[in-house]
């Protein structure tokens, strides 16, 4: 279940966010527990909406995000190994996304985009770490696809 706090205060910074933790990750994206995959995405969502992290900038990389499913194909395929390929590199994309929105704001605290990589990185990386698999790959779509859905349930514009 995830923690209580989605954000922890800093002395010098402002909010943290504190997103799932490594077990719940491997449980929304290896096991299909979606239970758990909704009460994060309805966390990370509205703290997403309090950011105001615009919608488009999450768009961008969730287009990115469907594009990849629509080209996985067979197991073993070209086309699989590039999805594959291209899944684990969605990990730079948002680290620079994030870094981009963050000295565009100044540089202090987090950004909305900083948050939605902190969400999301773990899962990428667990994806890079095995084989190209389409149904952890599809899991890790339906978790960020329930986040922009709540992100937009919370009052995201």
């Amino acid at each position: 279940m995830p923690g209580n706090q989605p954000f922890r205060r800093g002395q010098q910074e402002g909010p943290s966010f504190q997103g799932p933790s490594a077990d719940d990750i491997k449980k929304i994206i290896l096991d299909g527990d979606v239970v758990l995959l909704v009460q994060w995405a309805d966390k990370i969502g509205e703290v997403l909406a309090r950011e105001r992290l615009s919608t488009s900038q999450i768009r961008n990389i969730f287009g990115t995000v469907r594009q990849i499913q629509l080209r996985w194909d067979k197991p073993g395929s070209p086309t699989e190994i590039k999805a594959h390929r291209d899944a684990v590199l969605l990990r730079p994309k948002l680290a620079y996304f994030a870094e981009r929105e963050k000295r565009a704001k100044g540089g202090a605290g987090s950004s909305g985009m900083e948050i939605l990589a902190k969400a999301l990185d773990p899962a990428l990386e667990l994806l890079g770490r095995g084989a190209p698999n389409r149904e952890h790959f599809e899991r890790f779509g339906e978790f960020f696809e329930a986040i922009v859905a709540y992100h937009k349930k919370h009052g995201s514009k």
